[in-house]
């Protein structure tokens, strides 16, 4: 499970280090409270880079959150970088080979137009529905190309506020870009309205529709969502038209 770790380590003598990050998933680093980046354990880099400024004779604290969780929870220091290691069998999208998602049966909700341009929209369905599995299928996009994105999105409870994500987790999604850029599912409730799911546009682009299934970790009575697109003005990806669809129990595939 996404986790915080913490320790300290003492130094006699300060210089510039880079950290060993392989044993770690993906996630942040911060040394003395000091930001020093993001890690992803597919790589090419491996290690990140502290300044010696930021460290301090005696001890030293280094906080960890990892979202994927270690395979083991050590972590060393390096005198010269790792930057060119790709680990393919790390890396991690939210389908099943072979894997549809089955829609044929099921009725939504909702059938909606996203408004253009950029921030955040709320839509509400006009009644409140128990749910645990959500669905949005993006029909089309503003700019008329295949791709489909979305920065951040929050679930509305019956009394129109945010429930908890602290549980989320994606069941699915029909196409992620994961070779020029790391723009998995999941980074529609990673906390970082800079980052963005966005549907394959590397090798072939996959066409619409395309879905996102997000397991809330729990059932609730939920009057809405709020969706948020990514903040480039003009940029690709801009959804059109969607359909979002609830259920208790979990789609079929």
């Amino acid at each position: 499970m996404p986790a915080y770790y913490r320790g300290t380590f003492n130094l006699t003598k300060t210089g510039d280090t880079f950290l060993n990050m392989t044993t770690w998933g993906k996630g942040l680093v911060w040394v003395n409270g000091y930001a020093l980046g993001r890690f992803w354990e597919i790589g090419p880099q491996q290690t990140l880079y502290v300044p010696g400024c930021w460290l301090e004779e005696g001890e030293n604290e280094i906080i960890i959150l990892d979202i994927v969780s270690p395979e083991e929870n050590k972590i060393s220091g390096l005198r010269y970088p790792i930057l060119d290691l790709l680990r393919e069998d790390g890396i991690q999208t939210h389908r099943k080979e072979g894997e549809n998602l089955d829609l044929s049966a099921e009725k939504p909700v909702l059938e909606s137009t996203f408004a253009p341009g950029n921030g955040w929209q709320t839509i509400t369905f006009g009644q409140s529905v128990q749910t645990r599995y959500f669905c949005l299928e993006g029909l089309n996009s503003y700019g008329n190309d295949d791709m489909a994105a979305i920065a951040e999105l929050e679930i509305l409870d019956a009394d129109g506020k945010r429930i908890s994500r602290q549980n989320w987790k994606i069941v699915y999604a029909d196409s992620e870009e994961i070779v020029k850029a790391n723009n998995t599912a999941d980074k529609v409730f990673d906390l970082q309205e800079s980052t963005f799911w966005n549907s394959r546009y590397s090798r072939s682009v996959a066409k619409y529709p395309h879905q996102i299934v997000i397991d809330l970790g729990a059932e609730y009575s939920i009057s809405g969502f709020q969706y948020l697109p990514r903040a480039e003005a003009d940029a690709p990806g801009m959804i059109k038209d969607c359909r979002i669809y609830l259920k208790k129990e979990s789609f079929k595939y």
